[in-house]
């Protein structure tokens, strides 16, 4: 636990330190990685945990991104104002997405969620009286929403806020239930849960704090436009998870980092950087189904028991099976 605790500090640390240490291009990239990493934890709350593959998050992160915009632009909402109203707004579309997503399992829940996405992609385009269109909305003013490293420590704190809420809620007797839903929906269901009610949930707040990260990435870019309702960022979000470890809790913000510091770095060297990109996906899922930091800890197992010379393993055995007679 002390180590814990030490790794947490350590790390708070150094997070509060970037606006100080980095240049304001670096602290740009940080505050996005920090957005996109809530984006794909709270993904990961129906994916990995609540183990329904979706390709239609990238509705969610739109839907906080319009909340923002629309808001700001046509009735000066403060920031205190529209991040609850996105909040709420993710979490509705959520359950609505959770209701279609009943009956289907598997590549067709891929595909149902595919669709709900671009029916909200096909209503921010055509409806341009609201969302500007194919334009968005560019210009969105930051009245009392800080800049630079003032941003980022603002995305920081609330990041921080969501994602420990995030864990606080898959740790709870609601948040095991969709564990519990992904190992055996109907040993779940023979035991008295209600496992509709349940898959809707997962979605309700995954939805939720989507919405906040696309109502932070508006904030922080300025501008919103139907690119954020695209099948790509629901893909891509996908990619952070797998990438990083689905099964882990920080999985999805490891990937996201990954991704977003790789796009950075790689595209200073060449224009084809999404190439490189691919191939780093296709490496991925071909030698790392557990991600990142699943196999990262497997390897550190594997260390730890090559650490222990084999007489005191032996004699660590024989302690342990006198013990159980």
């Amino acid at each position: 636990m002390s180590r814990r605790i030490l790794a947490v500090a350590a790390a708070a640390v150094l997070l509060l330190a970037v606006p100080v240490a980095l240049d304001s291009f670096s602290v740009f990239v940080a505050s996005r990685i920090l957005i996109l990493g809530l984006f794909a934890t709270a993904y990961n709350v129906v994916f990995g945990y609540g183990g329904m593959p979706s390709l239609g998050h990238a509705a969610f992160f739109g839907i906080g991104g319009y909340t923002v915009g629309i808001a700001v632009t046509r009735w000066a909402w403060p920031m205190p104002l529209t991040m609850p109203v996105a909040l709420v707004l993710g979490a509705v579309a959520g359950a609505v997405f959770g209701l279609f997503c009943l009956r289907v399992r598997g590549v067709y829940l891929l595909l149902i969620t595919l669709a709900l996405a671009q029916a909200v992609f096909g209503l921010a385009f055509y409806q341009t009286e609201l969302t500007g269109g194919d334009n968005g909305i560019p210009g969105i003013p930051r009245d009392g929403v800080p800049t630079g490293g003032g941003f980022y420590l603002l995305a920081l704190a609330v990041t921080a806020g969501c994602v420990a809420a995030l864990w606080a809620f898959q740790r709870s007797p609601a948040g095991m239930t969709i564990l519990g839903m992904r190992e055996s929906e109907s040993r779940m269901s023979a035991t008295g849960y209600q496992v509709a009610t349940i898959r809707v949930m997962a979605f309700a707040v995954s939805g939720a704090f989507s919405a906040v990260a696309g109502a932070l990435e508006v904030y922080l870019q300025g501008s919103v436009s139907t690119a954020s309702l695209s099948w790509q960022i629901s893909a891509e979000v996908l990619v952070f998870a797998i990438l990083g470890g689905a099964r882990r809790f920080l999985g999805p913000f490891l990937g996201a980092a990954i991704v977003t510091g790789l796009e950075v770095w790689v595209s200073t060297y060449t224009d084809r950087w999404t190439t490189v990109l691919g191939v780093v996906y296709i490496l991925t899922a071909l030698f790392l189904a557990d991600g990142v930091l699943g196999r990262s800890r497997s390897l550190l197992r594997r260390l730890r028991r090559g650490a222990v010379p084999p007489a005191e393993e032996a004699a660590d055995e024989s302690v342990i099976v006198e013990a159980g007679k």
